[in-house]
Formats: structure tokens, C-alpha cells, sequence
């Protein structure tokens, strides 16, 4: 029997996948048919994994009926699906729908949920480069949710894998997730991190992914009091990233709100303004634009005008709250200088309701976990006699911010690796990360059989949009582009 529900849950995982994929994007009224059937049948089913494979298919629904602008559907779905998910007791033994649980709530913003997934796929791993990735994606996810202590172990067991691969094309992404788990905690080992994944860049002449590493080096020297090393880390990202035309807005509104935040420090409110004012024009409809506000309220508090800037620390908290799972740490911070301002003003009574809040936020946190296994390093096969290829060339500067952002290079790997497992039409040969892209190389006996299996994940994931495709097959080549 329990044979029976494995090769069950596994077709209902499979289906899933490929509505989710092709099928969503091009047939969404189909595909919602189909995901509402499997819900319904879902619910009929006992244990653990089918009721998790449940929140899968709504969440999935939720998406497609988004696309057919069904909004109040769409949010009816969604929460149908979130309180599925918190009835589950006790997580599935399935590592495979962990995986899917934990990418879609990632997807849609539910970090906090997203915890309890990603931790159960780090369970029930075996060593290898798909432990390393899990590990990564919990530490990361840590991270989006506002938990930095609890994302410092997954991350440093994470970078002890990609570490002993050969040219680690993971090692700075990984090393920048730990030095911002590491920021407040140890600076000094934070500033390390940054530092290392800023040399590692600029060696490959990667000068805009350095700038990432650089703006982090300007936040930490701004929290540690040397305002002016701070000013020249962001000056140096800013030449680069004004330099580059496809920058997305998002990135330079983020760099115009940390600049913001220095100036004030310097009590240079006039520019700490004007560069506020402008990140508030680049950030619209993005999540950082609750970091905005809060700048925009610290600037006037700092003036001492404590009136307008309860406006702004109001519209920052509201702005945090629109979001399905809210950063607790920066959250925190703004309930805290509300509550300040409050008392302040001599509203006792809400600022000690915001008090209590904050209370109740920094009491709900996650456990630590203790980790018994390290990832090993796998060893890389090569083509040998297979004569079918498929080369993924992912652009890593033009999409938008917010791809980079909710997206990684783990996930996809691991998406690719279960259609990969499952169709056994071959086999993921490594990357190759450069200045301005990451290359995926697979190989197996029939090039378009293996581009087909794949397919549906790469129109699917975000990160693969514009993404350059090479199928060979003896001497025989096509490309295409992924849109």
C-alpha cells in the first residue's frame, strides 16, 4: 500500500510540473481546470504528503487564476492553501515534494512557511551537490524571513561544499547570504565574506555582480562608523551600475536608499533627501520600498521632526505588512522607532500596543537546527560516447531586480535535476559562471529529447528568461531563445 501512494504521489507531483509549466503558461484556463480537480481529489486522500501535495496544487491554482485575472479567486485559493499548510502537523517524508513545497511558497513570497520545507528537504538528503543547494536555499530563506541566526549554520555548511568545487561558481553568491547572516552578529568575519566575494568577482572581471559584494561593504562600514569608506564603496558601485544602461531600476533605486541612509548619518539631510526622494521614484511597486519609507521617516526623526516622520515610519510598517511573510528583522526595527517616536510625542498608549507587537515578533522565532551532515563534493562526469547537448546560457545582469532576488541558480539546478532523474534522458555536466551570464551544461544520447524534458522548467522559472539555448547533436546545432 504505501508502494501504491509513493507511485501515486509521484504522478500527481509529475502532472503538477507540467501544468505548471508549458501547459500554465499557454493554456492557464486549462490548467486551472485541472489543478482544481487535483485538489479536490487531494483532500479525499490521508497522510501527510498527499495533503502537502494539496497546498501544491493550490498554490498553483492560485497562480493560474492570476493569469486569467481572477483576483478574488485567485486570493480565495491562496489562503485556502495557506491554511491547508498550517494544519500539517507533522512534515511528509517525500523529498521530492518537499522540494516542490518549499520552491512555490519561496516563488510567492512565503518565506516564513517556506522554513519548515526547506529544513525537511535538508533531512532527508544524502550527501552531494543537491545537499549543498538545499542547504544554501534554507540558509537564503532564513535570511528573506529575517531570521539571521538561524541562517548561519546552513550557510556555512553550504559554502564548505561550494568551496571544494573546482572554480565554485556559488562560492561569492553564498559568501555575500553569510556575511549578511553575519553583519550584526561578527562584523569583522562578515567584512571577510564581502571582501572575498568582491576579489573573486573582480578577478573574472565581473565588475557588476561585483558591485553587489561593494554595496554590502558600504552597509557594513556605514553600521560601523566610518562614513567616509562608506561613501567610497557605494560611489564605486554607482559608477558601475550608472554605467550600465540594462541596470534594472530596482538596483539603483536600492543603492540611492543606502546612500540615503549615509548621508543621514553624516547629517547631510539635504542630499540624504534628494537621494531618498529618488529612490522612492526607482522602487515603486517594489518590496525595498518599505525599506524606503523607513529611511525617508529615520531622516526626519533625525531632524527632530518627530510628526511627519510618524507618517513615514507608519506607511514603512503598512508597506511591510502588504507582504505575505515580512522581513522580522527590518520590521522589528520599524515597529521599535515608531514606538519611540510615540512615546515622544506622548501617545503612551499606542506606543506600548506597538511594544507589545514587537515583543510578540522577536518571541516567535524559528529554532536552531543542528545539522549532522556536510555535503561532499560531486565528481563531474563528462560527455564521453553521449553525442546529444544542451548548453543554458542564463543572463545574469538584464532581468529584473526582483528575479534575482526571489530566484537562484540552486533551485533551478535542482529542478533540472528531477526531470532529469525522472525522464532519464540524461545528465547535468556542471556550469561555468562569467562576467555577465551562468552556463549549464547537459549531455545525453538525444540532444532534443533532453531539451524537450527540460523545457517546461526553464520556460517556467523566472531566472531562465532570455535565457540562450544551444541544442547539438552530433555536428548538428540550433538555438533558440527562452521567452
Amino acid at each position: 500500500m504505501r508502494q501504491i501512494d509513493t507511485d501515486l504521489q509521484q504522478d500527481y507531483l509529475d502532472a503538477m510540473g507540467v501544468l505548471a509549466g508549458n501547459v500554465g503558461a499557454s493554456s492557464p484556463l486549462r490548467a486551472a481546470e485541472l489543478l482544481s480537480k487535483f485538489a479536490a481529489e487531494l483532500r479525499n486522500r490521508v497522510g501527510a504528503e498527499f495533503a502537502e501535495l494539496r497546498v501544491i496544487a493550490l498554490l498553483n491554482l492560485c497562480r493560474a487564476q492570476e493569469r486569467l485575472q481572477q483576483t478574488d479567486e485567485s486570493q480565495r485559493t491562496r489562503q485556502e492553501a495557506i491554511s491547508t499548510f498550517d494544519q500539517i502537523e507533522e512534515s511528509g517524508k517525500g523529498l521530492k515534494i518537499q522540494d516542490r513545497l518549499a520552491d512555490v511558497l519561496i516563488e510567492l513570497g512565503e518565506y516564513r512557511r517556506a522554513i519548515r520545507p526547506c529544513e525537511q528537504a535538508v533531512k532527508l538528503s544524502g550527501g552531494g551537490a543537491k545537499l549543498g543547494n538545499r542547504l544554501w536555499r534554507a540558509g537564503r530563506t532564513y535570511l528573506r524571513a529575517g531570521f539571521k541566526p538561524q541562517a548561519e549554520e546552513p550557510l556555512r555548511r553550504a559554502i564548505a561544499y561550494f568551496r571544494s568545487q573546482k572554480d565554485g561558481p556559488y562560492t561569492p553568491v553564498v559568501l555575500i547570504d553569510l556575511g549578511n547572516a553575519l553583519r550584526q552578529s561578527a562584523p569583522a568575519e562578515a567584512e571577510k565574506r564581502y571582501r572575498e566575494a568582491a576579489d573573486i568577482w573582480e578577478n573574472s572581471n565581473a565588475h557588476g555582480q561585483a558591485s553587489i559584494a561593494w554595496v554590502n561593504l558600504g552597509i557594513l562600514c556605514g553600521e560601523q562608523g566610518r562614513l567616509d569608506e562608506s561613501l567610497q564603496w557605494y560611489q564605486k558601485a554607482r559608477e558601475v551600475r550608472q554605467a550600465d544602461a540594462s541596470t534594472p531600476r530596482a538596483r539603483l533605486g536600492s543603492l540611492a536608499n543606502n546612500i540615503a541612509n549615509l548621508h543621514r548619518r553624516l547629517k547631510n539631510f539635504g542630499q540624504a533627501e534628494k537621494e531618498a526622494a529618488t529612490a522612492i521614484v526607482l522602487l515603486e511597486g517594489d518590496p525595498i520600498l518599505a525599506d524606503v519609507y523607513g529611511t525617508r521617516a529615520l531622516i526626519l526623526r533625525d531632524q527632530g521632526l518627530d510628526e511627519p516622520s510618524l507618517e513615514w515610519f507608519q506607511k514603512s510598517r503598512a508597506e511591510h505588512r502588504r507582504h505575505p511573510s515580512p522581513n522580522a528583522s527590518q520590521l522589528g526595527e520599524v515597529l521599535a522607532n515608531e514606538a519611540d517616536v510615540l512615546a515622544r510625542l506622548g501617545r503612551s498608549q499606542e506606543s506600548a500596543i506597538l511594544r507589545q507587537q514587537l515583543s510578540k515578533l522577536q518571541s516567535d522565532l524559528p529554532p536552531h537546527q543542528e545539522y549532522k551532515v556536510t555535503p561532499a563534493a560531486k565528481s563531474i562526469k563528462h560527455a564521453g560516447k553521449e553525442t546529444g547537448e544542451v548548453l543554458i546560457e542564463l543572463d545574469g545582469i538584464h532581468l529584473p531586480e526582483w528575479v534575482y532576488k526571489r530566484c537562484d541558480i540552486a533551485t533551478l539546478e535542482n529542478r533540472i535535476d528531477e526531470v532529469l532523474e525522472m525522464e532519464e534522458r540524461g545528465e547535468l555536466d556542471g556550469h561555468e559562471t562569467g562576467p555577465e551570464n551562468t552556463t549549464f551544461f547537459l549531455y545525453g544520447a538525444d540532444g532534443e529529447a533532453l531539451f524537450r524534458a527540460i523545457e517546461p522548467v526553464l520556460r517556467k522559472y523566472p531566472l531562465c528568461q532570455g535565457a540562450r539555448v544551444t541544442i547539438r547533436q552530433d555536428s548538428e546545432q540550433r538555438e533558440l531563445i527562452i521567452s
